[in-house]
């Protein structure tokens, strides 16, 4: 099962990896394979796992999957530098509900990889994850484990935030 600060070493590692590369300002999907590659090589995860959403609607899948006895759930979002809103809550109110569904994971990670210049504080970020509540529906809801990383920084809380 991977570990919260394998996690977060992890993603600090594919950060400086992502430096390297060259061009057109970062994005999700350009680091998509940088990600997948690095996950399924350290801990063996499968990307795009689908899960069950309700009929009539586009399938639903969640970024990265760990199976096994103790599954891990990982959805991953990217900050730049031109898309400095990625990082607060309402931007992720979707993945954080994909994730919260996953009564059977033994860890839900929603993995924020800032790749801009300047960081964000815990206190900021955990202030705009607190403004998100819970989907209303059937089935159980579990709480997920936000992981912010930046070169300069890291850190991680608990959504729900309870304070």
């Amino acid at each position: 099962m991977i570990k919260r600060q394998t996690l977060i070493e992890a993603a600090q590692s594919m950060l400086v990896l992502a430096s390297h590369y060259k061009g057109a300002p970062h994005r999700e999907m350009r680091l998509d394979g940088l990600v997948y590659g690095f996950l399924n090589a350290k801990f063996g995860v499968k990307r795009q796992h689908h899960v069950r959403s309700i009929s009539g609607q586009k399938p639903k899948r969640i970024d990265f999957r760990q199976g096994g006895v103790n599954p891990v759930v990982i959805e991953f979002v990217v900050r730049t530098a031109h898309h400095k809103n990625e990082a607060y809550g309402g931007q992720n109110r979707g993945e954080l509900h994909k994730l919260a569904r996953q009564a059977s994971a033994k860890a839900r990670y929603l993995l924020i990889m800032d790749i801009a210049p300047e960081s964000i504080s815990m206190e900021k970020i955990k202030a705009s994850y607190s403004k998100v509540h819970h989907q209303r529906g059937r089935g159980a809801r579990m709480s997920v484990r936000v992981l912010y990383v930046h070169q300069s920084d890291a850190y991680h809380f608990l959504w729900p935030c309870q304070a």
